[in-house]
């Protein structure tokens, strides 16, 4: 199941050009896993690392750019996990103006559950593996 996250492009995100500034959209892409994250298995990624000592780093981002956004722009991006190992997820993202579905970018993400303390990989926490497993991409 597709996962979609909505969220106003703000004039603060623009550059001298008036569209958004390219290292936003790593941003957006972020943000939106993590309301995700959130959805899904029902922590947010700082009460998992604050409260379960869990951290998941970010061991590879990948971004196309397809259309400019501006302020003028609801962006939808949309969350699709496309694999789940036995540490990490692999995420497909694509990113689209809400109200004519123009793709605006794509990319993959791939995160690593950690131990916070020691920044070692480890296994999907059990309590939150059926849950993901659920939402993987076939």
């Amino acid at each position: 199941m597709t996962f979609e996250h909505r969220r106003r492009v703000a004039f603060g995100d623009t550059d001298a050009a008036g569209i958004v500034y390219t290292g936003r959209f790593s941003s957006y892409a972020l943000e939106a896993i993590e309301a995700w994250f959130r959805a899904t298995i029902g922590v947010s990624w700082y009460e998992m690392t604050t409260d379960l000592g869990i951290g998941t780093p970010f061991v590879h981002t990948s971004l196309d750019f397809r259309s400019s956004l501006t302020p003028r722009d609801e962006l939808l991006t949309e969350v699709a996990l496309s694999k789940a190992g036995r540490s990490s997820l692999t995420f497909t993202i694509t990113g689209r103006v809400a109200d004519s579905r123009r793709l605006s970018f794509e990319g993959r993400f791939v995160c690593v559950f950690v131990d916070k303390a020691s920044a070692k990989p480890i296994a999907i926490p059990a309590p939150f593996r059926a849950a993901i497993m659920g939402a993987v991409q076939t």
